[in-house]
C-alpha cells in the first residue's frame, strides 16, 4: 500500500531581498492562474490540452512557457475541485448546488521539477539543502537556503522524494511517497465514540484523553494572538495527536469512527455532536483529531473506517431500543430493558456494531473472520 506524507520546509535562512523575490513571482503567477481559471470555467478542458495554443491566450511580460503551463495545471486543477466539490454538495443536499468560480490569491505556487529542484548544499555548515527556482524567465534565479528536520528525514528514509513542490510564502511543502505494506490481518477491532469528557471512548470499555476539556478550556481563555494562546494550542494538538498515537499502537487491527461530516475551520458540527459540545471542543479540533487517528492508522497498516452517526448515543447497545430518553448527559439508562452503561462507552459499541451489522455501516469484506470485537 502505497501513502503520501508531506512536509514543511521555512524559509528561514531566506534573506529579506529573497523573500521580496519569491512574493513578487507569486504575486504575478496568481494573475496568471486567475486568467487561465477565467478561460477554463467557460471551456472544459483537460490536462492533455495545456499546450502552446492554448498557453498562449495568456500573456505575461516574462513568464517562461514552463511557468505559465504550470500556472495553467494549477488553474484547472482549481476548477475541476470546485465542480467536484458542487457535485457532492448537490448528493449530499439532494438539490442542485451551482459551482462557485475558484480564485486564486497568490498565497501558493504548485510546481513541478521543470522549474523547482531541492540540491545538497554540500559547502555549508549553516544549512543542508537548496531550494532553486528556474525557467522563471526575464533571466530570474532564485535559491533558498533550506534546513531539514527531524520529519523530512524521517520520511525521506522511508519513501521516495516527490517531484512536485507547492511553494508559499515562507516555506515549501514537499511530499514523499511511502509503501508501507498490506493491511494488517482483522483479528482486534474497536469502535471509537469521540467527545468532550473523554477524547475517545472505546468500545474495549476504555476511556482516552480524560485532560481534553481542561486543555480546551486553557485555549479559549488565552487572549487571541497571544504568545501564550500560541502555547496553549500547540500543548492541545499534542495531546490529542499522543493520544491517537497511543491507540493505534495499541495492538488494533480495525478502527471505526463516527462520519462526521462539513468539519472544517470556524463551521459548526453536523451529525451526533451537541450544540454545546460543537462550541466547546472546536471543530478544529476533531477535524485535527480523526485526520491524525487515519493518518496513523495508515502509516501502521491498521484499518480505517466509518459509519454514519444517527442515533449512536440514544440507541441501547443490548436491545436496540432508540430514545433520546435513554440518554441523560454521562449516563445511559435504556428505557426498555433497563440496560445501564456510561453513554460515551454504549456509543462506541453501537458504532462497533453499526458498521458490521447495522443499516448504515458498510460491513467488511475483507480478512479472516473477526475475533476480537465488543459490541
Amino acid at each position: 500500500m502505497k501513502i503520501l506524507r508531506s512536509v514543511k520546509l521555512h524559509f528561514t535562512s531566506a534573506t529579506k531581498k529573497k523573500h521580496q523575490k519569491i512574493h513578487s513571482i507569486m504575486d504575478e503567477y496568481k494573475h496568471v492562474v486567475n486568467s487561465y481559471i477565467d478561460i477554463f470555467w467557460v471551456e472544459r478542458c483537460r490536462e492533455a490540452d495545456l499546450k502552446k495554443e492554448l498557453l498562449d491566450r495568456v500573456q505575461h511580460p516574462y513568464f517562461t512557457q514552463r511557468l505559465k503551463q504550470q500556472a495553467a495545471r494549477e488553474a484547472l486543477s482549481m476548477v475541476n475541485a470546485a465542480i467536484e466539490q458542487a457535485k457532492a454538495a448537490s448528493k449530499e443536499a439532494e438539490r442542485e448546488i451551482v459551482p462557485v468560480k475558484p480564485t486564486h490569491y497568490g498565497n501558493r505556487m504548485a510546481l513541478s521539477t521543470a522549474i523547482c529542484s531541492l540540491t545538497e548544499a554540500k559547502q555549508s555548515k549553516t544549512f543542508d539543502r537548496w531550494l532553486s527556482l528556474r525557467s522563471i524567465g526575464d533571466k530570474i534565479k532564485i535559491d533558498i537556503p533550506i534546513k531539514l528536520h527531524r520529519q523530512f528525514h524521517k520520511w525521506n528514509e522511508r519513501g521516495r522524494l516527490m517531484g512536485s513542490f507547492v511553494i508559499f510564502r515562507n516555506y515549501v511543502q514537499v511530499t514523499f511517497e511511502i509503501q508501507t505494506g498490506e493491511k494488517k490481518p482483522i483479528t482486534n477491532c474497536v469502535g471509537i465514540d469521540t467527545g468532550i469528557n473523554a477524547l475517545a471512548s472505546l468500545s474495549t470499555g476504555e476511556q482516552i484523553g480524560l485532560e481534553l476539556k481542561t486543555l480546551i478550556n486553557i485555549v479559549r481563555r488565552r487572549k487571541k494572538g497571544s504568545k501564550g494562546k500560541t502555547r496553549a494550542i500547540k500543548t492541545l494538538k499534542d495531546y490529542i495527536a499522543l493520544n491517537a498515537k497511543r491507540i493505534v499502537m495499541s495492538d488494533i487491527s480495525l478502527i471505526v469512527v463516527e462520519r462526521l461530516k462539513g468539519i472544517t475551520h470556524g463551521t459548526k458540527l453536523k451529525g451526533r455532536l451537541s450544540k454545546n459540545m460543537s462550541s466547546v471542543i472546536g471543530s478544529w479540533n476533531v477535524r485535527y483529531w480523526l485526520t491524525r487517528l487515519e493518518m496513523l492508522c495508515e502509516e501502521n497498516r491498521v484499518s480505517f473506517r466509518r459509519v454514519w452517526p444517527e442515533n449512536t448515543s440514544i440507541t441501547c447497545r443490548q436491545c436496540g431500543y432508540v430514545d433520546k430518553k435513554n440518554r441523560n448527559g454521562e449516563i445511559f439508562l435504556c428505557q426498555s430493558c433497563g440496560h445501564h452503561d456510561n453513554a460515551d462507552l454504549n456509543a462506541s459499541r453501537n458504532i462497533l456494531n453499526r458498521f458490521f451489522t447495522g443499516p448504515y455501516g458498510a460491513g467488511y469484506e475483507a480478512g479472516p473472520i473477526l475475533l476480537n470485537t465488543i459490541g
